[in-house]
């Protein structure tokens, strides 16, 4: 089965368009990630749990730089290295991060933080349950005894089928001022999984040339109370889950938030 369908696949057998990796577009990353909602949150964690903490699937660095104004040990890892050196040309001259190249299902690092956090719904591209044990059993073994795991998470049911497109993002390039506007749309597939279809309208003025992209990826939505058992299967004990970043009481909804801690 394609991993492209409807308009992003009609664009690409026409020639309109040329496919992407995720993370080949590096440039527009911090153009498409601009959430804050989470920050607080996950700050507030570390800094009252202090010592260090790793950044699971740090990205561009969101995270990474405010945790360690706080005078925290800070680690990122992340599997793409091109996110890795964006990362590093946005943290500047802070030598108070240290980031390293893995995967967040099999790292081996040599050492224990305090706090591990996975933000931005990183977790939605491990397909399996299997996938998942493996990314909460490295958590652990990098965990000093009563350290800390937080990390966001999408629920719920997805419709089989292709969905309608959806805007995800329109915005100008602070540095390039290229025009960016991004269309999702999503196929819901078997088994709780979601194919995804991105097609990316790049309008560059100073040149009048544009260019459209269409990036391909595949998510997995897990219910709270399958999450919550993996977690605790891993030997974690359930502190809180939440449905949201304020802490309130999850009661069903599509985002949810797990704070565990090693035993």
């Amino acid at each position: 089965m394609s991993k492209y369908f409807g308009f992003a696949q009609e664009l690409l057998d026409k020639g309109l368009a040329r496919p992407t990796g995720v993370y080949e577009q590096v440039e527009l990353y911090d153009l498409l990630v601009q959430t804050t909602d989470d920050r607080d949150f996950y700050l507030s964690l570390a800094e009252k749990k202090g010592g260090s903490v790793l950044d699971l699937a740090c990205g561009s660095g969101r995270l990474l730089k405010p945790l360690a104004e706080l005078g925290l040990e800070v680690v990122g890892l992340d599997l793409s290295r091109a996110m890795l050196d964006l990362a590093r040309q946005n943290l500047g001259e802070n030598k108070n991060v240290h980031l390293i190249q893995g995967d967040m299902r099999s790292f081996s690092l040599g050492v224990k933080f305090n706090t591990i956090i996975i933000p931005y719904f990183s977790l939605i591209y491990m397909l399996t349950d299997a996938e998942r044990k493996s990314v909460f059993q490295q958590c652990w073994k990098h965990l000093h005894e009563g350290g800390l795991l937080a990390f966001d998470f999408l629920t719920g049911e997805i419709e089989e089928g292709e969905h309608w497109p959806a805007l995800a993002l329109q915005g100008i390039h602070p540095i390039s001022g290229e025009v960016l506007i991004s269309v999702v749309q999503i196929k819901g597939l078997a088994g709780n999984l979601r194919q995804l279809n991105q097609i990316n309208y790049c309008l560059k003025p100073a040149a009048q040339t544009y260019e459209i992209t269409v990036q391909a990826s595949k998510e997995a939505l897990v219910s709270a109370d399958r999450m919550e058992k993996l977690v605790s299967d891993c030997n974690f004990s359930i502190e809180g889950v939440y449905g949201g970043y304020l802490r309130e009481k999850y009661t069903g909804g599509e985002e949810c938030v797990i704070v565990a801690r090693k035993c």
